[in-house]
């Protein structure tokens, strides 16, 4: 077969052609061929070479069209630039400051806007927290550190909890160099738990940390409860790994057979074991975002959990083995008055258990200023003191549990601000712009500041601040700054809405 030399340029392949059919187009390269008669070097022909480049390199075939675009492919880096702060709308003076407060009071509304209706809690809680002192808790991915931001959580946690729930007990623990260690008993004081969580030279953070360790302790301590009683743990992980002396997966199911509940609040990123912990005890997962968003998630814990139907058959089934256990010992194992006995129990005990509480008495300033043996702690002290109301022991606060007794002592302003996590406030609904007339209240109901007057633009600004600095409408913000309670149906502003939901837990237009 003869081959015909071209000398035009036209018909050569280019490098690039050439480079791709070398590699990938078919295991062909383009070399010059050489006449087997006279010897000498032939060119490709452009016919059969080009159209064999064009199938290797995927373009479709030139018809006299021109040259072929290449297909434009898509990178994360080319596409366009997300501004997210061509949302923020300025105001009227030209300004960011109502955009800020916008967010600002998004941000509020928020913890408010949920839906409150009465259901059964557990108001006497026993809440263990544990605290992750390892070596990964000197990272600065949150300022100033983890470590400093997570003692400062951990006291302006446990300020509200004793303030949310007066009559509960807590206890703290921590784990570094692969063991856990006792931070602050089981107690009911506020002033003891901020005092040794300040004390940062004695908790530096160290070695790896231990969550088996931490939740055996933890269990321990709580497991004997009797079942009216919450046992829940938070559990504050900073680490991606633990050490372990046995199977977590054993501990884990013991806290579900025990009805304990576990919280766990990661820091550096989710974990399965973590995330298998709070699965399986009914608890809360999450993790912390930024510094705002860690201290939401460690103040979820603050108010009593919601008591699911498992809860309730497991600790009446709970009472049903203590007291056929009780039976047993003080009867001896008689079936057919045992048999009738459990069924009158059961009959008996279908609602909810009787606790035995006792007001204290408070001792007069004279006797408290002299030394007297304190049964709390077993030596002499002078100040303020209370006399059970059962067998008279000298207790150094309240609420607790007496030492000889066994009487819960408490105070009826204790039973008051518990109360209402039974009965919360309902939720203030948002008022828009458009259902504002003039029959509305110039100011609020609750602190008698004028709401802002209405005007041009507050339309648009009412649906933009709704889409952009809620993301939905189901967070409740107005943009009115007007909240109506559904029950007496007064104005509040969202300052007091903020105050009226998260402290005095009383609404005042319902007084």
């Amino acid at each position: 077969m003869d081959h015909f030399a071209d000398d035009s340029d036209d018909d050569l392949p280019t490098l690039e052609e050439s480079f791709q059919v070398a590699l990938g187009g078919g295991g062909r390269t383009l070399r010059p061929q050489r006449d087997k008669g006279k010897g000498k070097a032939v060119e490709p022909s452009g016919s059969g070479h080009k159209e064999a480049g064009r199938r290797a390199l995927g373009r479709p075939r030139d018809r006299g069209k021109g040259k072929v675009k290449a297909k434009a492919t898509s990178y994360s880096w080319e596409a366009n630039y997300k501004r997210s702060w061509d949302a923020v709308q300025e105001d009227e003076s030209g300004g960011l400051a109502g955009a800020v407060k916008s967010f600002l009071d998004a941000a509020k509304r928020r913890r408010t806007a949920a839906e409150a209706s009465p259901v059964q809690r557990g108001i006497i809680r026993h809440l263990v927290l544990i605290l992750d002192l390892s070596e990964a808790m000197t990272d600065k991915d949150l300022r100033p550190n983890r470590y400093d931001l997570t003692l400062q959580y951990a006291r302006e946690f446990v300020a509200e909890y004793f303030d949310q729930n007066p009559i509960g007990q807590l206890g703290i623990l921590a784990t570094r160099d692969g063991v856990a260690e006792k931070v602050v008993s089981m107690g009911g004081n506020t002033v003891e738990h901020v005092q040794a969580l300040a004390n940062k030279r004695k908790w530096e953070p160290r070695g790896e940390p231990s969550l088996q360790n931490a939740l055996e302790m933890a269990r321990s301590s709580i497991a004997h409860l009797p079942s009216s009683n919450s046992r829940e743990i938070l559990l504050i992980f900073g680490s991606l790994t633990t050490c372990d002396p046995g199977n977590i997966h054993d501990t884990i199911s013991a806290l579900a057979r025990d009805g304990v509940r576990v919280s766990v609040v990661s820091i550096a990123a989710e974990l399965k074991v973590l995330k298998d912990l709070s699965k399986h005890t009914h608890g809360r997962f999450g993790v912390a975002l930024n510094e705002g968003h860690f201290r939401d998630l460690i103040f979820e814990a603050v108010p009593p959990p919601e008591l699911e139907a498992s809860d309730a058959m497991d600790a009446r089934a709970m009472r049903k083995r203590r007291r056929t256990a009780t039976q047993l010992n003080n009867e001896g194992v008689d079936g057919g008055s045992n048999a009738e006995d459990e069924e009158d129990d059961d009959e008996f005990y279908d609602g909810t258990d009787l606790l035995s509480m006792g007001f204290p008495t408070l001792l007069p300033f004279i006797t408290a200023s002299k030394a007297t043996l304190c049964s709390c702690h077993s030596k002499f002290r002078s100040g303020p003191a209370f006399l059970c109301a059962r067998c008279g022991a000298k207790l150094c606060d309240v609420p607790t549990d007496c030492p000889v007794c066994g009487l819960t002592a408490v105070m009826s302003t204790h039973l008051a601000r518990s109360y209402h996590h039974l009965f919360p406030v309902s939720g203030y609904k948002a008022i828009r712009w458009a259902d504002v007339d003039a029959d509305s209240p110039p100011a609020c109901f609750s602190c008698n500041v004028s709401f802002p007057e209405r005007s041009k633009d507050d339309a648009d600004v009412d649906g933009h601040l709704q889409g952009q600095a809620q993301g939905s409408s189901a967070d409740g913000y107005a943009a009115s700054s007007r909240y109506r309670c559904p029950k007496c149906n007064n104005h509040f502003c969202i300052e007091c809405d903020t105050f009226v939901h998260d402290t005095l837990h009383v609404c005042p237009g319902c007084c």
